[in-house]
């Protein structure tokens, strides 16, 4: 294959004139490669594939795009010899006339050049309709392929960014986004950074190895969430985003990503979420640079990048088990029945956005801008495990420039998982029945069935691992396994010894200072100069706490970087009375434990 870098070699070879001599076919093939580089034919290459750039021409089941938008499509054999045909003229011996006649490029010329497996056609990462920053922090606002970035442009003229603004230009343009979503009801400042994370994000996800995804909630419809996803969408593209329904399984959701990622939309909506979100697919997208599949109806494996903003909607959205650790929620609530009869002063948002989202999408790059022009300075913010390249440019540019930090909105999404909801309420039940002992399933089982009082073990197991009428065993044993090592409220679970090649099971206390996985007291920052108290023991011994009292505390101090065995110093033996008798209630207890918090 030819080198890249010979440019001088390209042009000297580039010909709109290609001789199809017998048993030199890759010589052809390789002239045709030359021809489409040299004339700037509009053809990539994009995980193994060749593919190129065209309007959108019929509407896909898998994911619904805007009839105005240009996606990346792949080019056929015939699709490349229509292509081939345009820029190059063949020509093949005529042994009759003793002299070349021109034919049209022959399909084997076009078979072996997209049966490769390595191109010298330029790499396309993906499409944006908007200006972008690369991850030097360098503008990039020239129309059409970027050859450093990989990235197409599909704008036309764009208003001048300025190129070294301070952090005062910042903050004003952070107004600037803010006052764009001031009427949508956010419940506090933590859910609208979240928003302005996602915003940003599709701006520049291509430059992002990953980035975490991003979801709109709220109690019920009509109150905005699915028109701050298109917002986005109209802001970074000029016209709504790839829209699609929610997944029925692993199957679904492998092939409507994989199509998603081939049409190379900078970032599509999984919209009206009804069931809670688990996916080992969404998980794996979330932390890789790539997604591997096979595309449908055929046998190749192609290598996509995963470089997609990914934004979910729905009502009291629930995210299961690993993925409460790779999303960000911005949480509406608009307080009134009927969200939908409201008035704005912006009536025709979605028109107002396409009218002016020059001046939006400049007010967010000179906030990415800004931040790197002064440094990017250290915000004091803690680290957010597999997006560490995120949190330092988007994440801290918000920070930086005065807004609240959106992963604050992680609270939410781990304490409404309902993974550690079940392992909670497990923890708090063995505490109470098993102690420090070593457990076997079975053991468990019979403990909790045999049990004719009030029990909250039987509670706990038939919420982790009912069939029909009865505690499965066998799930019950692969959950706990999947839970080996997770922290939760200052205990895990780790293996003990076996007993006739059975496994038992302990639970153990562990370090409070160690927060979730994944989730290290994010309240702490230091841009938040927050600072836990700290006094004396009390002398009030753990043993010495009754179940009631024990799951109370849990309750109060949930959400919160303060842990029970902490709260537990605060309280005198006639507070641990008034716990009993229900004169301390929960959102009493909470509320104090939120004083002790700050």
């Amino acid at each position: 294959m030819i080198d890249p870098s010979a440019q001088a070699y390209i042009e000297a070879m580039a010909s709109e004139e290609i001789k199809i001599i017998p048993g030199k076919l890759n010589e052809a093939a390789n002239l045709l490669e030359i021809n489409f580089i040299a004339n700037k034919a509009g053809v990539y290459q994009r995980g193994g594939t060749l593919v190129e750039i065209v309007p959108v021409r019929s509407k896909s089941s898998d994911i619904c795009i805007a009839p105005d938008a240009v996606v990346i499509t792949p080019v056929n054999s015939t699709r490349l010899r229509d292509l081939a045909c345009m820029h190059a003229r063949f020509q093949k011996w005529d042994s009759r006339g003793e002299n070349f006649k021109t034919i049209d490029c022959p399909k084997d010329v076009a078979d072996i050049l997209i049966s490769r497996n390595c191109w010298q056609l330029p790499f396309l990462n993906g499409i944006l309709g908007a200006p972008t920053i690369n991850r030097s922090g360098e503008l990039i606002t020239k129309p059409g392929y970027d050859e450093n970035s990989g990235m197409y442009l599909n704008i036309n003229k764009w208003k001048k960014i300025k190129q070294k603004p301070t952090r005062e230009d910042a903050i004003v343009a952070r107004g600037i986004i803010e006052d764009l979503v001031s009427e949508f009801p956010f419940v506090d400042d933590a859910s609208r950074s979240a928003w302005m994370a996602g915003f940003l994000t599709a701006l520049t996800r291509w430059s992002l190895p990953t980035a975490p995804f991003f979801g709109f909630d709220a109690p019920v419809m009509g109150s905005g969430k699915s028109l701050l996803a298109e917002l986005i969408g109209y802001l970074v593209n000029g016209h709504e985003p790839a829209m699609m329904s929610q997944p029925k399984d692993e199957n679904e959701t492998g092939k409507k990503v994989l199509a998603a990622f081939m049409a190379g939309d900078p970032m599509f909506v999984i919209d009206n979420i009804e069931r809670p979100i688990m996916s080992e697919v969404l998980c794996t997208i979330a932390t890789s640079k790539t997604y591997r599949d096979r595309l449908l109806g055929q046998t190749k494996m192609i290598t996509v990048p995963t470089a997609v903003t990914i934004i979910m909607t729905g009502n009291n959205l629930v995210i299961r088990g690993d993925l409460s650790t790779r999303m960000l929620i911005a949480r509406l609530d608009p307080g009134v029945e009927h969200p939908e009869q409201r008035n704005f002063k912006r009536p025709d948002i979605r028109q107002y956005v396409l009218d002016n989202r020059h001046r939006y999408v400049n007010a967010a790059l000179t906030i990415m801008r800004a931040y790197e022009v002064a440094g990017r300075p250290d915000c004091g913010l803690k680290p957010y495990g597999r997006f560490e390249d995120w949190s330092a440019r988007i994440r801290a540019s918000l920070v930086w420039c005065g807004a609240s930090d959106p992963c604050e909105t992680r609270v939410r999404v781990e304490i409404n998982d309902p993974e550690r909801e079940m392992l909670r309420s497990l923890i708090i039940a063995w505490l109470d029945y098993f102690g420090d002992q070593e457990v076997l399933v079975s053991e468990m089982i019979h403990k909790a069935i045999n049990d004719n009082q009030e029990n909250e073990l039987r509670d706990a197991l038939e919420m982790i691992a009912l069939d029909g009428s009865r505690i499965n065993s066998r799930r019950l044993g692969k959950r706990i396994s999947s839970w080996e090592g997770r922290v939760c409220d200052g205990y895990k679970l780790i293996r003990g010894s076996t007993y006739r090649h059975t496994q038992r099971w302990r639970l153990i206390k562990v370090d409070t200072n160690v927060g979730f996985e994944g989730f290290e007291d994010l309240h702490n920052s230091k841009y938040r100069n927050c600072q836990n108290k700290t006094v004396a023991n009390n002398g009030i011994k753990q043993t010495q706490i009754t179940k009631q009292t024990h799951s109370a505390l849990i309750e109060a101090c949930r959400g919160l970087d303060i842990s029970q065995e902490e709260f537990l110093k605060h309280l005198s033996a006639e507070d641990l009375k008034d716990i009993e008798s229900g004169k301390l209630t929960v959102d009493q207890l909470n509320a104090w434990a939120i004083e002790l918090n700050k």
